[in-house]
């Protein structure tokens, strides 16, 4: 029996495992970085469910077992860029008996509208996400968040947004529903990444100049956070 994985992206201190271990049952796992795994007990985590993650000669490396037939939400770092989470991400599902379920973004409102520079670092998770969870908006207006939404769906993104209220969505099954809603092709299946041409669509996010730097420029959330 194959594992289900639910990636979960977003800047240390948005709340995700609060959020998430509201859905976690007996047979689920929840991967965390090691640095972080003490938060993820604090939101309320057991940490017999947790599994620790760490970066193995740029290679995700797992720490623990994971059961088959697992449901697993896979938070990536906080503090680092979600595109070398989500390329090393994409290494370590080859092979492995886990499908990719679908993937989430934990937007933090009040650091971004503090901060409109790490547009393009939500605009990096959200172009691999296939629902964007809006939280912590005590300190945004209706009208920033409508903007917000607008700029996405003015742009035909095809994810889901939703509202985080007290540390809930409403609905989670539509919201873990496993069905692709993401522009990212990359989880897809080989065949599946040609365009209507016949060409072979690389992600963008993950190409790189001769120098090894990535083309398309994110930048460092750590300058950003408290």
């Amino acid at each position: 029996m194959r594992s289900l994985l639910f990636a979960v992206l977003g800047a240390a201190g948005s709340g995700r495992a609060a959020l998430i271990s509201s859905w976690v049952e007996e047979s689920s796992r929840v991967l965390v970085h090691v640095d972080e795994r003490e938060y993820a007990i604090e939101a309320g985590i057991p940490a017999g469910q947790i599994v620790p993650w760490k970066w193995v000669n740029d290679r995700i490396g797992i720490g623990g077992e994971i059961p088959v037939g697992a449901e697993l939400f896979f938070l990536s770092n906080g503090r680092e860029s979600p595109v070398d989470f989500l390329e090393g991400l994409e290494h370590w599902l080859r092979g492995k008996p886990v499908d990719l379920g679908r993937i989430l973004t934990v937007m933090n409102c009040s650091l971004l509208a503090a901060n409109e520079k790490l547009k393009s670092w939500y605009d990096a998770c959200i172009h691999f996400s296939d629902a964007v969870l809006l939280g912590s908006r005590h300190d945004v207006t209706n009208l920033w968040i409508k903007n917000l939404q607008k700029s996405y769906k003015d742009r035909s993104y095809p994810c889901h947004f939703r509202f985080i209220k007290k540390n809930r969505i409403d609905n989670p099954g539509e919201i873990l529903y496993p069905e692709a809603r993401r522009i990212s092709l990359v989880f897809e299946d080989e065949e599946d990444r040609y365009d209507e041409e016949g060409n072979y669509m690389e992600e963008e996010y993950f190409q790189r100049d001769e120098a090894g730097r990535r083309v398309k420029w994110v930048p460092d959330i750590v300058n950003f956070l408290p």
